[in-house]
């Protein structure tokens, strides 16, 4: 017969965060950007679902389609991705063909390629991403997206850092 387990106190304290604190973090960068983010991709996802692509794969394919082939750590780093996610993004357009992965002259980097399927959907995709991407511009009536850009970019640099 075992003995018996004594009890457990577990003393717990509630921490309260202040009302003016939560109030300001609603406004956080991040949080407002995040949530941009995810209802533009959903937007592009649906302009583009006809072709199969979803807007996180197209600028990988538009990225590798100029190239002979491109090293898969160069390309993560114009597309300020990490190399897992690049690759969770790559590998269901390899098996659709419309990019080829292979390892490099010296052996030792992986390399990325579109092929002729991939540029041939590209230029298939182009109209629909155009309607879209009007559409999106003329939501953002009234601000200066060329400069709004550059702001993005100069952020996306900096968090690199």
């Amino acid at each position: 017969m075992t003995a018996p387990v004594p009890p457990v106190y577990i003393h717990s304290m509630r921490v309260e965060v202040a009302p003016a604190a939560l109030e300001e973090m609603t406004g956080c960068v991040c949080f407002a950007l995040r949530k941009a983010a995810r209802a533009v991709t959903q937007f592009y996802d649906r302009a583009l679902k006809a072709h199969r692509l979803r807007v996180t794969q197209l600028p990988i394919l538009v990225a590798a389609s100029p190239h002979d082939s491109v090293p898969l750590a160069k390309l993560a780093q114009v597309l300020g991705m990490d190399r897992t996610t690049l690759l969770r993004n790559v590998r269901p357009l390899v098996r659709r063909r419309l990019l080829e992965v292979s390892l490099g002259a010296d052996s030792r980097r992986t390399e990325i390629r579109a092929t002729a399927a991939g540029r041939a959907l590209l230029a298939r995709v182009y109209p629909e991403w155009k309607r879209a991407h009007a559409q999106a511009l003329r939501s953002l009536e009234g601000m200066d997206w060329s400069r709004s850009l550059d702001t993005l970019r100069r952020m996306a640099g900096s968090a690199a850092r």
